[in-house]
């Protein structure tokens, strides 16, 4: 099952790696011509740069985005564990690419952070990757689901994955 997670990350990796970074490009709504590949607009909060909702899933609790840019966003979790009894916590640098162009609207993200969890007799830290698709709706919202390969370092060295799907809003 880990194999075949991995390859769906590697074959993920290897889509986004040959898609353009979503950068914004205003419509010619007077035009009926078709918009090209590297002329896709961007995904967009509408100008809102925090969102704020609930994350399902490893961690089940809330989350946070900051979007620094059209491509670039930060995102933070704070919840509990699944597996176990316990409190995660993450922090992650996204990257958006328009893999779609014709729905700009839903880019894909890759990115990497570190996490942090554990119960009270066990702690564990480590860096994270992710692979993720977002939907931003023109109302300032959007839902998401992401796969994160995790590289747990201390108090031993040890590898999983998560899986998580959320909603936030943007103020």
């Amino acid at each position: 099952m880990k194999k075949n997670i991995l390859v769906f990350c590697l074959a993920c990796l290897l889509i986004a790696w040959n898609a353009p970074a979503c950068q914004a490009k205003p419509r010619n709504t007077a035009s009926k011509t078709k918009l090209t590949r590297s002329e896709s607009s961007a995904p967009t909060t509408r100008g809102r740069h925090w969102g704020f909702g609930l994350i399902i899933g490893d961690p089940t609790g809330i989350t946070a985005k900051y979007w620094q840019n059209e491509s670039i966003a930060y995102d933070f979790a704070l919840g509990a564990q699944l597996a176990g009894a316990g409190v995660s916590a993450h922090a992650d640098y996204l990257y958006h690419l328009c893999v779609f162009p014709e729905v700009p609207e839903a880019p894909m993200y890759v990115g990497g952070g570190l996490f942090l969890g554990g119960s009270s007799d066990v702690i564990s830290t480590g860096g994270r990757g992710v692979v993720g698709m977002t939907y931003l709706f023109k109302e300032p919202f959007d839902v998401f689901m992401q796969l994160s390969p995790n590289l747990s370092l201390l108090p031993e060295v040890g590898f999983f994955f998560t899986f998580s799907i959320g909603v936030r809003i943007y103020i």
